[in-house]
């Protein structure tokens, strides 16, 4: 062999071309942690950098990104605050469909003990009141003539018979037989 082919076949040996490959998948290792720091950090690292045209395009990359989170950031607080005021409305209608529920327990609580003037005693509950029925029975103690009495039965229902329920020929009937004394 000739020496300039041993010296091409001793460079193929000697490991150079080991050592082009690592350099260039350290660029790539580069390029990986570029990307995992932060927009700040990124920013640092270009002003530290003495190649002024990457970083014009690296600044404008970044200013391109940052504007896509500020974007982002406002559709998201639009959003936040349409869901707040969405939110604070069903609040105000629980708040009056519980304000009238509970009035209409109040209001069905007096029907049942008998009141009279249902509404106007519902006005002297107040709103704090745990237990309606005990409440009730005092207010119906000191103010009976707003409640009814109850009825007392004392056995069986009598009915009496009506002539509603009667056929016409029936009535006559009736009526002939309640003219005749019979």
């Amino acid at each position: 062999m000739s020496g300039t082919q041993d010296e091409t076949f001793g460079v193929e040996n000697s490991g150079l071309q080991e050592d082009f490959t690592p350099n260039l998948q350290s660029g790539t290792e580069e390029e990986q942690t570029q990307e995992k720091l932060s927009p700040a950090q990124k920013m640092d690292r270009l002003l530290r950098s003495s190649n002024p045209n990457s970083m014009k395009k690296e600044i404008e990359k970044l200013r391109k990104e940052s504007a896509k989170y500020r974007t982002a950031s406002r559709n998201e607080a639009e959003q936040r605050a349409a869901l707040e005021e969405k939110a604070h409305e069903i609040q105000k209608e629980l708040d009056a469909l519980r304000i009238s529920n509970r009035s209409l327990k109040v209001l069905r609580a007096l029907d049942k003990a008998g009141c009279i003037k249902s509404e106007l005693v519902a006005k002297d509950i107040p709103s704090d009141c745990e237990n309606l029925e005990e409440f009730i029975e005092e207010y119906k103690a000191m103010n009976d003539f707003l409640f009814k009495e109850k009825k007392q039965s004392y056995g069986g229902i009598f009915k009496p018979s009506s002539t509603k329920n009667l056929t016409p020929s029936q009535q006559m009937d009736a009526y002939i037989r309640a003219a005749l004394g019979r």
